[in-house]
């Protein structure tokens, strides 16, 4: 059965041209434009990092993502991470309310969807995995199918 090829629509190619392009958004927090442009690895490497690794001092993670967010990049985040969050942090004084809309606008700017997909398709492909029978093939899919 095989599946067949849909053109992409009008929206899904203006999503793409945007991730080419590096397209920046804008977000207003207290009356200053910050953009937001598409996530680098480097980034979303120290978000987790921050949220992995911030215990007993929850209300800074707002302010030490955002601050990576809007610096967005390995040599950004190297030279300046540690001096911008203590200013959003210390000397703003940023709410967690103020920092929501430019957490949620760099939460957009991540391509969770290919990487998934990518990730899917490259673990199917390893020769280790260990090969099913078409008994256990069927039980497998059909417990799938089940949870779904």
């Amino acid at each position: 059965m095989a599946k067949e090829i849909e053109q992409v629509n009008d929206e899904q190619q203006k999503q793409l041209n945007a991730v080419i392009e590096d397209s920046v958004d804008y977000v207003t927090v207290r009356g200053k434009k910050k953009g937001v442009r598409w996530l680098k690895n480097a980034t979303i490497r120290k978000v987790t990092d921050v949220l992995l690794g911030e215990h007993g001092h929850e209300s800074m993670v707002n302010c030490k993502c955002a601050a990576a967010i809007v610096l967005n990049g390995y040599w950004g985040i190297k030279l300046w991470w540690w001096a911008l969050w203590r200013w959003y942090y210390y000397v703003k004084q940023y709410r967690d309310s103020e920092l929501t809309e430019l957490i949620e606008v760099g939460k957009k700017k991540v391509d969770v969807e290919s990487y998934y997909l990518t990730t899917t398709y490259l673990t199917a492909m390893k020769d280790t995995m260990m090969a099913m029978t078409r008994t256990e093939v069927e039980h497998f899919l059909a417990a799938q199918r089940g949870a779904q």
